[in-house]
């Protein structure tokens, strides 16, 4: 009897040692592994205070959010911008941002909809004010609920430096921004106001952009790197006495979508009224590319909108050299006699400059008034010294840097940024002028964005944003 209870006791317990360790594996499966956390971001960042995002938080900004403090940025992080708040990130003078991505991890403001029904304009963009010197006495962020002001009667002359410091954007991509918050008052991609000196931006690309995909509003700012994919109005745009330097820029165009007030590559004004304002807008840009609608001139349902390469006009004293503008409606336009005559005076440069297949068969004009634009002799005798001019894309081995508007998707997208073998753009470039200085490299031989390295396919930049799951 005993040895039987000890065989019955044995076979209990082992029953329940396998029923335990079946249970077990049920109730205990792999684990799935969590996905990033989720915030709002609504709250104002006042000065003293400081915000650090990281880069396992999804931020959603889910106001029109003023920065007087600090916020700090962590490579890899994203942050989407709320459609029905015109959600912005505003860092106001005094304030600082440090987003400082990496070559492999950039952070991303991107829209808060979802794959596939993002839109330009469906938030309002980063939007940086500094005490740089501005030639305006009021001036104002255009369209924001709370009001910005940078005019000098906010802030003297006297309390303004061209070395202020407002943080910085390293490796940054900028999604489906610049909202039109009232009618005719947008904001842009990155809209930077009185930034100084002081203030580090580089690689930087602006995509999907509803106005402007860069804009400077007086200040000093330094740029490297900059991209403008796929905008609706300008690529960079200029006033209010900004006289910063910028190398490597480079836009590319949808044939078929244009703003209403009409696209260039570049726009700039001294100020609105093209008044003598100081400190005058006397930007200096090198190696630039720029690639307009116009693959040829025989290309159909091209939006009308279209305009210059270069617009500059209002006494604006802006300067370009080694640079490509092609593609466009007309090359270069210099409207109005103040600026003409800045021009013939040498303040406004523009030398070593290459302009291609215009649509309207010429590289300059003139406003005649009311919108309307004529070849310009005098424009020409002026700048055909120093730059040069080609009928055809062909010419200079760049076809392939085209949009194609007649594909969806990534597949409209060039085949090449770069000049092909044996282009007249991988070499020719000078850095002789004065106004080309320290901040400049003068080792680059190419005219325009590019020799035979294309930084802009690089892993911290995005062509397929519409998709991409974030």
């Amino acid at each position: 009897m005993k040895t039987k209870s000890i065989i019955f006791k044995s076979a209990f317990m082992l029953a329940c040692v396998l029923t335990v360790a079946s249970c077990k594996t049920k109730e205990d499966p792999t684990p799935t592994p969590a996905g990033p956390k989720a915030t709002t971001l609504t709250a104002d960042i006042p000065a003293g205070s400081t915000r650090s995002l990281s880069a396992d938080t999804v931020y959603t900004l889910g106001a029109q959010v003023q920065v007087s403090g600090t916020i700090n940025i962590a490579a890899g992080t994203v942050i989407k911008g709320d459609k029905a708040s015109k959600a912005a990130l505003i860092i106001l003078p005094g304030g600082k941002i440090n987003a400082v991505g990496t070559a492999t991890k950039p952070i991303v403001f991107t829209s808060a909809m979802a794959p596939g029904l993002r839109n330009a304009g469906d938030w309002g963009g980063i939007i940086i004010v500094g005490k740089a010197p501005v030639n305006q006495t009021t001036a104002s962020v255009e369209g924001l609920t709370r009001p910005v002001n940078f005019g000098l009667d906010q802030i003297a002359a006297t309390e303004r430096k061209a070395d202020d410091n407002s943080g910085t954007l390293q490796y940054v991509r900028i999604e489906f921004a610049g909202i039109p918050m009232q009618p005719d008052k947008e904001t842009n991609g990155l809209t930077m106001c009185a930034v100084g000196s002081g203030t580090t931006i580089d690689h930087v690309q602006v995509s999907y952009c509803g106005d402007d995909s860069f804009e400077w509003f007086g200040g000093n700012v330094n740029c490297k790197y900059l991209i403008a994919y796929l905008g609706l109005d300008d690529e960079f745009d200029t006033d209010y006495g900004y006289s910063g330097n910028v190398q490597y820029a480079f836009g590319l165009r949808n044939p078929r979508i244009a703003d209403v007030s009409t696209s260039n590559g570049f726009e700039s004004d001294n100020d609105g009224g093209g008044t003598t304002a100081t400190p005058k807008t006397s930007a200096v840009f090198s190696n630039v590319t720029l690639i307009g609608p116009w693959k040829n001139s025989k290309d159909g349902n091209v939006n009308k909108q279209y305009g210059a390469g270069m617009h500059i006009r209002r006494n604006s004293s802006i300067s370009v050299f080694n640079s490509v503008f092609a593609g466009w409606n007309i090359g270069y336009v210099l409207d109005g006699s103040s600026t003409l005559t800045n021009a013939k005076s040498g303040s406004l440069a523009m030398e070593n400059c290459y302009l291609v297949a215009s649509k309207m068969g010429s590289v300059s004009a003139t406003n005649t008034g009311n919108g309307a634009f004529t070849t310009s002799a005098v424009v020409d005798s002026i700048f055909k010294i120093s730059n040069k001019y080609y009928a055809t894309n062909d010419t200079l081995k760049i076809a392939g840097c085209f949009y194609d508007a007649t594909k969806e998707g990534v597949a409209a997208n060039p085949t090449s940024n770069l000049p092909g073998a044996g282009s007249a753009l991988l070499t020719g470039a000078k850095y002789t002028n004065t106004k080309l200085g320290t901040f400049f490299d003068k080792t680059p031989t190419h005219i325009g964005a590019f020799g035979t390295t294309d930084w802009a396919k690089e892993s911290w930049t995005n062509w397929d944003p519409q998709n991409t799951v974030y």
